[in-house]
């Protein structure tokens, strides 16, 4: 019991939210360090291979909360938040913390790991909050799927000191296998007779099938699709970029415009599901425009496929 004139001393609670990276995919080798920003949240890699799936603000926020006693009333709180140095799934260990304003504003910053920081002023009841970012490694190995880097948030009255220990938080992060694309066959339209007067055209589609009007195709060589294979985390949906046009030129200055064509779904998803390894291959063709007075010629041309995670 307090005798008559006396004062409880502040006391000090934490709680945190985040960081929370969302939707990433693993480099193919090596950490990818994803560097979060205290005062934006923005993402970036500032190392490896990897990428961030997820869009949005990915900081965290601690929040440091005062008692009910008078004695909260203009006091300061020390607070200290560092790793904990465990985690799961492919996350590694959070590093280089940094902070920055929330409902509070955190002065007499020092430190990245653990980074420590005085707050306030408080008053009874009350709460201030501050944002705080870290450097989230990512490993190329291990169980796809959830992970997490445990961290801790700790607050004294000032001027003590906090401690370096605390209730476990969690930065998270879903980890999706690094996503790969192969190229299985090139895109060929093999020999093809040009018009005798006029417009023609020949159409090779991602089924194989061949049409044409104006020009006509020869029995050989055959004409191929071209051939793609996407590898990843099961049951991922893609992102899937050909382009719609390209143009093939010959060395006696010939040029044509292909117009491509693929058998993709309106939603590319690599097979089988989340944790476990997917793929899917898809064709292209296209349709090759030319007249009585193309020049005649072998005609080459490049077109760049690429894919990422929707």
């Amino acid at each position: 019991m307090l005798s008559a004139g006396s004062a409880a001393a502040q006391t000090f609670t934490t709680g945190a939210s985040g960081p929370a990276l969302g939707n990433v995919a693993a480099g193919s080798s090596g950490d990818t360090v994803f560097e979060i920003d205290a005062s934006t949240g923005l993402v970036t890699v500032g190392s490896g291979f990897g990428q961030r799936v997820s869009i949005g603000a990915a900081y965290g926020v601690a929040t440091i909360s005062c008692g009910n006693t008078n004695s909260c009333n203009g006091a300061y709180a020390n607070v200290k938040i560092g790793s904990l140095n465990t985690s799961t799934g492919r996350a590694g260990f959070l590093s280089n913390f940094t902070v920055a304003p929330g409902s509070g504003t955190p002065t007499n910053i020092s430190g990245t790991d653990p980074v420590s920081f005085r707050i306030g002023p408080f008053t009874k009841n009350s709460s201030l909050t501050v944002q705080f970012g870290a450097d989230f490694p990512i490993k190329s190995s291990g169980t796809t799927g959830a992970a997490q880097s445990r961290f801790y948030v700790s607050a004294v009255a000032s001027p003590s000191t906090p401690s370096s220990t605390g209730t476990a938080r969690n930065a998270t992060a879903t980890v999706y296998r690094a996503i790969s694309l192969a190229k299985n066959a090139n895109l060929s339209f093999g020999r093809i007779v040009r018009p005798n007067s006029g417009d023609g055209w020949v159409e090779l589609a991602p089924t194989g099938a061949r049409t044409n009007s104006g020009a006509v195709w020869l029995l050989t060589p055959s004409p191929t699709r071209a051939q793609y294979t996407v590898s990843g985390e099961g049951g991922r949906v893609l992102d899937v970029d050909i382009p719609a046009t390209f143009q093939m030129t010959s060395p006696g200055g010939g040029s044509v415009t292909v117009t491509t064509n693929n058998n993709l779904a309106a939603t590319p998803t690599l097979g089988s599901s989340l944790g476990n390894a997917g793929t899917l291959s898809f064709f292209v063709g296209g349709r090759l425009d030319l007249d009585s007075d193309t020049p005649g010629g072998a005609y080459t041309g490049t077109f760049v496929v690429t894919t990422s995670y929707n």
